[in-house]
């Protein structure tokens, strides 16, 4: 009769025991699913490392992005001009309005060839201190990863929507989502909504400080736009000034 209850307790025992194992199995694995859940969350909130830059590699062959990360598009053996310019700048944004169509379509053409050298000195205008640099990361991701028509549609709404000096901006969602309605691919919009954590910033400012050097080749004065041809600065008030490279 005694060693009846004494077997029944000690099976009790080894069952809790048994119980215990399991919970301890049970809450080590959902303690791993929270951590792995927890990175992909604070990755996803970071905007991850997705669709860097690399220069070099575009996916139009009509454009190319040199190592000092100027944007030349259109044929090898068209006249080539330079351009300087800064997306904070409201002359810049002018020039555009003025000439943006004009130049698209000569380069789409054949008929002219232009490397894009983009500044950010007026970054400090900006509501960040960096929307210049930020706006030059954007078009390098559709210069990359887009076509050529894209690349000149984005670049126009981007001086289209330029915010305004002295605490205008944007921020890269508001790029990324510009670009989108301009026909900018999936591949370009994600990597303009990421690059400030996809080393675009990084890129960029490097680039903007190229874009110092090469226009001081030129010209004394660091203004923009500046436009250059054959090494020379072109008076850009003259009106046919592009029909004269044209022609």
């Amino acid at each position: 009769m005694n060693a009846k209850p004494a077997g029944n307790k000690s099976t009790k025992v080894l069952q809790t025991k048994s119980n215990n194992g399991m919970l301890i199995t049970v809450a080590a694995l959902i303690a791993v699913a929270v951590v792995v859940l927890g990175g992909i969350v604070w990755m996803a909130q970071r905007g991850g490392e997705a669709n860097p830059i690399t220069f070099g590699e575009t996916a139009d062959p009509l454009i190319g992005i040199s190592d000092a990360g100027v944007v030349t598009v259109g044929e090898e053996g068209a006249p080539t001009v330079q351009i300087w310019e800064d997306y904070m700048c409201p002359a810049c944004g002018s020039f555009e309005g003025q000439n943006g169509e004009r130049i698209a379509s000569a380069v789409e053409a054949g008929d002219l060839r232009v490397e894009f050298h983009t500044l950010n000195f007026l970054n400090g205008q900006s509501g960040s201190g960096e929307y210049s640099t930020r706006a030059l990361a954007a078009i390098q991701c559709v210069a990359a990863k887009d076509s050529l028509p894209v690349f000149f549609k984005v670049k126009n709404a981007f001086f289209a929507q330029q915010p305004s000096e002295g605490g205008g901006d944007r921020t890269p969602k508001e790029l990324a989502d510009t670009a989108e309605a301009a026909g900018a691919n999936a591949d370009s919009v994600e990597c303009i909504g990421n690059v400030e954590t996809n080393g675009g910033m990084d890129k960029a400012s490097d680039s903007a400080d190229n874009a110092q050097k090469s226009i001081r080749e030129i010209t004394d004065r660091v203004s923009t736009p500046t436009v250059a041809f054959d090494g020379k600065v072109v008076e850009i008030s003259d009106p046919t000034w592009l029909d004269t490279i044209l022609a």
